[in-house]
């Protein structure tokens, strides 16, 4: 079982790439053995505030964006149009080991080049570029739908100031109507100054990262999560804090110990996004919404998340990779919008 302590949200300010901790310095039951040829594996994850367990497929790669080989430190943006890219290409498949290692490669260098470019870091001298930079550099082939991407608030009705804001699970409501009507769809998800992966199929959710720190404090590899019918989330038990004051060897082990289930299946996703990574900075808020007016940019900053939803360009279309639609939603022109 995985233990993920509180961690300091802001991911890319990059303590965290500067650790040398073990994954498997956090597994309570013995060291995590992944195979070399990437096999799937199911592992129960515990939340950063401790009180929701997940349990789910788990993939790993070799190493992460921080890791010396990969040397990706900011690497976040230009490696979700990499992966993007790539399963947009691979409409049926994830990567395997060797392929997600690759990938992790090929973003971070991609990363280095534009660090080179003096144009590129005057506006972003702390090298995390945003997403159009990265797409208007071709990094690859790829854009983004404004009609088909999402752009919300987490629990937006809880402050004043986000009251007309689209929430989270309205997004999701919407990505979800999608899905069982679509071929797989790929997201760019933007939250708190790190991007990742989603990818949305009929029978399955995946998160691709690579970034292991968001999975739990010291994991150093990469990962995918698999969200479906098999994934079960629920909350902590009652019986744990007294488990926790006795010695491991005694432990329960029944399962009928497990808290209240909250999900199962594919909605476990969701979820996960919820209250694995937006729990803390939003009851963070809430507390300061309590003793006076937050700002708006503190609310932008932590709490928006986008959805871009991305497709692969024509070989012909060079103009704006933001457009209004997608090849798939769009007539034989695209409209181009300036962001």
């Amino acid at each position: 079982m995985i233990r993920s302590p509180r961690l300091k949200n802001e991911i890319d300010n990059d303590p965290q790439c500067s650790g040398s901790s073990k994954l498997d310095d956090l597994v309570t039951s013995g060291s995590l053995q992944v195979e070399d040829k990437g096999d799937w594996e199911s592992k129960e994850v515990i939340s950063r505030d401790g009180q929701t367990e997940l349990k789910t497929n788990v993939f790993f790669a070799s190493f992460d964006q921080c890791s010396n080989k990969a040397a990706g430190e900011s690497a976040c943006t230009a490696l979700v149009a990499v992966i993007a890219y790539w399963l947009q290409l691979n409409r049926d498949a994830v990567p395997t080991r060797p392929e997600f290692d690759d990938l992790i490669m090929e973003g971070s260098s991609e990363w280095r080049k534009l660090c080179e470019n003096d144009a590129y870091t005057y506006d972003f001298p702390n090298k995390h570029f945003d997403l159009e930079t990265v797409l208007h550099a071709d990094v690859r082939p790829i854009a983004i739908s404004r009609d088909d991407s999402f752009v919300g608030f987490f629990s937006p009705e809880k402050f004043e100031a986000l009251k007309e804001a689209m929430s989270f699970d309205e997004i999701w409501e919407g990505i979800s109507r999608v899905a069982e009507d679509h071929d797989p769809r790929v997201y760019i998800v933007s939250w708190n100054d790190h991007f990742f992966v989603l990818k949305v199929e009929a029978n399955a959710y995946y998160i691709i990262d690579t970034l292991g720190e968001r999975l739990c404090e010291g994991c150093n590899q990469a990962y995918i999560l698999k969200f479906d019918d098999s994934s079960l989330m629920h909350g902590k038990s009652a019986k744990e804090d007294v488990n926790k004051a006795e010695s491991s060897d005694s432990k329960s082990t029944n399962p009928n110990d497990i808290g209240e289930i909250i999900c199962s299946g594919k909605e476990c996703c969701k979820e996960f996004i919820k209250r694995f990574l937006a729990a803390i900075p939003l009851e963070e808020l809430e507390e300061e919404e309590k003793k006076g007016a937050v700002s708006y940019y503190s609310l932008h900053h932590r709490l928006q998340i986008e959805l871009n939803f991305s497709y692969v360009l024509p070989s012909s279309f060079t103009s704006s990779p933001f457009s209004s639609s997608s090849p798939t939603s769009a007539s034989s022109s695209l409209t181009d919008v300036c962001i």
